[in-house]
């Protein structure tokens, strides 16, 4: 079995996002691959499928499987791209959970550029003052004086509860255990605290055990949330993430809208290859 080694949202090695590629392991049952993304222990690892000339993919975290994520596939797309493109740029389509999830590469001398298109976010709630500030409490953060935009779920495909903030990313420790009987009421699988004014978000697991480096699945919503709320316009968004963690990364997503509706989410991230693997079995 074959696994590969790459960075995203990175122009160089040993940034960005870390990212474990698993190819050639079609017998892997659902246990096994748990299993090897906890033996990889980052935040997530993918696994590739061919099957009929279609590009089938589960993503684990160290927990559990995901519906979607941003960062694996993005960086998975390099890998099709290095084993089975044959131009600089390709289109692709990739099938997780039976979704198809339209993709793109670009290769040149300098640089490999990713993107997904996220198509439409859904906004399925919004968080009353009170709703909010018991998840301001949990993670040691108060809503700021001022800011009249509130915390909202938002989901490209990973609904994520945006918790708005204006230069209190470092104070945030946790006061609860696990954040999901406090978010999941509200169709919440993961928590994002912005700065809205910075442009800059931290994430964990919902334990707070794992901070996230970079968080493609989250891009599409955050940016949906700072366009509907008036912090940015269409065009290209530029967010702010693992800077705590010594691997700052950007996260671009281009907003492309149809009057004042978004139409679609584009994010795109550099991708740098570390390593190939083969594992013994």
């Amino acid at each position: 079995m074959k696994c590969e080694l790459v960075d995203v949202f990175a122009r160089e090695k040993l940034n960005g996002n870390g990212l474990t590629i698993f190819s050639d392991c079609d017998e892997l049952c659902s246990k096994e691959m748990l299993a090897w993304a906890q033996e990889m222990r980052q935040f997530e690892s993918i696994f590739l499928k061919v099957k009929a000339d279609e590009y089938h993919a589960r993503i684990f975290t160290v927990e559990e499987e995901l519906d979607f994520a941003g960062h694996p596939l993005l960086g998975l797309t390099y890998h099709l791209h290095e084993r089975f493109g044959s131009d600089s740029e390709h289109e692709w389509t990739i099938h997780i959970n039976g979704r198809p999830l339209r993709l793109s590469s670009k290769k040149t001398d300098s640089e490999f550029i990713a993107t997904m298109s996220q198509g439409r976010p859904f906004y399925s709630y919004s968080l009353s003052e009170d709703e909010a500030q018991v998840l301001y409490s949990s993670l040691n953060l108060t809503k700021p004086d001022g800011l009249s935009s509130g915390a909202e779920v938002i989901s490209t495909g990973l609904p994520y509860v945006i918790l708005p903030v204006r230069s209190q990313l470092e104070d945030i420790s946790f006061n609860v255990r696990d954040l999901t009987p406090l978010i999941e009421p509200y169709g919440g699988k993961f928590l994002y605290v912005l700065d809205v004014d910075g442009l800059e978000g931290r994430t964990w697991d919902n334990k707070g055990l794992f901070e996230d480096v970079a968080t493609g699945s989250a891009a599409g919503p955050v940016s949906a949330y700072l366009f509907k709320h008036g912090f940015v316009g269409d065009g290209e968004v530029i967010i702010k993430q693992g800077g705590f963690l010594g691997r700052p990364s950007e996260i671009k997503v281009r907003v492309v809208t149809c009057g004042s509706e978004i139409e679609d989410l584009q994010v795109s991230a550099n991708v740098v290859k570390v390593a190939d693997i083969a594992i013994l079995r």
